[in-house]
């Protein structure tokens, strides 16, 4: 009787191994987010009086971006380790946390996946108003019109998620609260009114530009046409940074798709949407200063500055 108890306790505990490692890769990845947006933040704050002041709106609209992904990241490192405590210790009833406030944690953490996606079309505004209306500084200079902005992003990414929320789709699963992945429903309104909506407005801005572009490249000067190439790019690669994040959404997607025709999931299914969602963002922040030379600016000067005074 003990050798056959023995065999299923280590049955048990060989079968959470892998879970656990996945969870301990997503609490590494969760902290590299952490660490690298929060660093930025500070940049950006403690570094004011550097920032050229035709320059303050396009690091409002970048501190907006590493502002939502740290919150997005700090939500998500606490779902990894509720989610690691509780398969490394099953037993523990206290870890089920089946309430409101799951369900409000995760609605938190949506509403600042969501703003992180609209401040990359947020940025893609701004280059489009300095392309098509240069002659009107007010458009792309007014830092209060991109203030209004955020504030809009923020009580947008709010409202979008009533559609999955109001009718219960957020349950409770594996130590957190999400929209189950076999819950077809859930998963298709929540793409149509979390992903869907942000590639189509930075889609639609890069049609405009591109548009403006080949309607009045005859009539710019030279001077025009370096300014304008130089956006141009910055919109490019903002939509195509969407595009991969959104490619990494789709797990979800193609899950409740095979669940529906194959009527199986995978134990790592889970995971590894959300391993794929914390990846993408992560790699955002990275790619944010490939094509964001204000920021690269700002770091050469911060530690030019640093250098110079140890010297």
């Amino acid at each position: 009787m003990n050798s056959n108890a023995s065999g299923k306790l280590y049955t048990s505990n060989n079968s959470l191994i892998a879970p656990i490692i996945l969870d301990s890769i997503g609490i590494g990845i969760c902290i590299v987010a952490i660490c690298k947006t929060f660093f930025m933040i500070l940049l950006i704050l403690t570094r004011r009086r550097l920032i050229k002041l035709k320059e303050k709106n396009l690091f409002l609209l970048s501190l907006n971006m590493y502002i939502n992904v740290f919150i997005f990241a700090s939500f998500t490192l606490d779902m990894f380790i509720s989610m690691f405590m509780g398969h490394w210790n099953p037993t523990r009833e206290d870890l089920h946390n089946n309430t409101l406030g799951c369900r409000l944690k995760i609605y938190i953490s949506t509403i600042a996946l969501i703003s992180a996606l609209y401040s990359n079309a947020l940025q893609a505004l701004h280059r489009l108003f300095r392309i098509i209306y240069y002659h009107c500084p007010f458009l792309y200079r007014n830092i209060y019109i991109y203030i209004l902005g955020i504030v809009i992003q923020v009580h947008l990414s709010a409202l979008v998620q009533l559609p999955v929320i109001l009718p219960g789709h957020y349950d409770y699963e594996d130590y957190h609260c999400q929209v189950y992945l076999t819950n077809w429903r859930g998963i298709l309104i929540g793409a149509l009114c979390v992903w869907l909506p942000p590639v189509v407005l930075t889609v639609i801005i890069y049609a405009c530009t591109v548009s403006y572009i080949r309607r009045n490249i005859t009539r710019l000067t030279i001077r025009q046409k370096k300014r304008i190439k130089r956006d141009f790019t910055v919109i490019k690669r903002i939509l195509w940074l969407v595009i991969f994040i959104i490619l990494f959404g789709t797990p979800a997607c193609s899950t409740t798709i095979v669940y529906h025709i194959f009527g199986y999931v995978g134990w790592w299914a889970n995971h590894l949407t959300w391993l794929t969602f914390i990846s993408s963002f992560t790699g955002m922040t990275i790619v944010h200063l490939y094509y964001a030379p204000h920021l690269r600016v700002l770091l050469s000067k911060s530690f030019n500055q640093k250098t110079s005074s140890t010297v």
